[in-house]
């Protein structure tokens, strides 16, 4: 009898201890997979795999290929001296390109579209676009950085491309809202209302210029605001005319990563598989020597 308890408190021991490592396998795993995912999804995200395609002073050849590939652009954005700098779309609504790329794929990154509302030529006084908050200041992840004062005060110009022309974006305004504020977001605005609707963004503004434009037409960027539900970070510039394009680099003369495909550098998985195998090793051997111990 003793001799069978025995046989069995082992052959526990060892379904305990089997079930212990893979639980550990299972978790490794697991990181490794959340790792690798996310370094892909912000990879995609990147305004590296649009580079290519960007209009220039040597014309916008590149850019009409992007527009043939999806009629749905409209533009191109481009904030100096920060990481956004990707082109527009619009889509038939607002939710089509809040998880589909540039090219037309599924994307949880998504991609900066104009409201489906808006004039796609950005004539209206008020023209709203959206775009993801991502790690690593991609997409419209580098809005919140117009909170610091002194970022703000270095940053206050960009370019739009839109129609064949180039405006000068020059912002006036960094604030913070509620997602659902139809007095902030309104597309529809008037001639006649904008003077009011500056007024309002003056008075919520966290950084703002001294004297704020008495005009539209207006481009404001929206993106979700960390840990808040309904919270937004909002960058507001005037649409001037006179913009100039940017200069050619050599991104833009090659294809070589293929159509629309990441360019910036993504480590093999084993890059993580195998520290992280390292460390369930240490975790077995420290096990079994604490089983030994305690045998003993």
């Amino acid at each position: 009898m003793e001799k069978t308890l025995r046989i069995l408190i082992r052959s526990i021991e060892r379904i305990v201890s089997t079930a212990f490592l893979a639980v550990l396998l299972l978790l490794l795993f697991f990181a490794v997979y959340v790792t690798v995912s996310d370094r892909r999804i912000v990879a995609e995200a990147s305004s590296a795999v649009y580079e290519s395609y960007k209009p220039t002073e040597d014309g916008s050849a590149s850019f009409d290929e992007l527009v043939s590939i999806n009629h749905d652009v409209v533009g191109w954005l481009t904030m100096d001296d920060t990481k956004i700098d990707y082109p527009l779309v619009r889509g038939r609504n607002n939710e089509i390109y809040i998880n589909t790329a540039v090219s037309g794929e599924f994307s949880l990154s998504g991609s900066l579209f104009l409201d489906f509302r808006n004039a796609a030529d950005f004539s209206d006084p008020l023209s709203i676009v959206y775009g993801h908050n991502m790690a690593g200041d991609v997409m419209f992840g580098g809005i919140d950085n117009y909170a610091d004062p002194s970022y703000y005060a270095d940053h206050l110009t960009g370019t739009l491309f839109c129609g064949g022309e180039y405006y000068k974006l020059e912002v006036f305004a960094y604030f913070e809202a509620d997602g659902h504020d139809m007095r902030v977001y309104a597309p529809r605005l008037q001639p006649t209302e904008c003077a009011d609707w500056l007024e309002m963004v003056g008075a919520l503004a966290v950084n703002r210029a001294e004297m704020l434009p008495e005009e539209g037409p207006i481009l404001l960027m929206s993106t979700c605001a960390v840990g808040e539900t309904n919270g937004r970070n909002l960058l507001a510039a005037a649409i001037r005319p006179g913009g100039s394009p940017p200069p050619v680099t050599e991104s833009h003369k090659s294809r070589s990563g293929g159509l629309l495909a990441p360019s910036a550098e993504e480590r093999s998985p084993w890059v993580y598989l195998v520290p992280a195998g390292v460390v369930l090793l240490g975790l077995t051997v420290l096990y079994a020597a604490l089983r030994r111990r305690k045998k003993r």
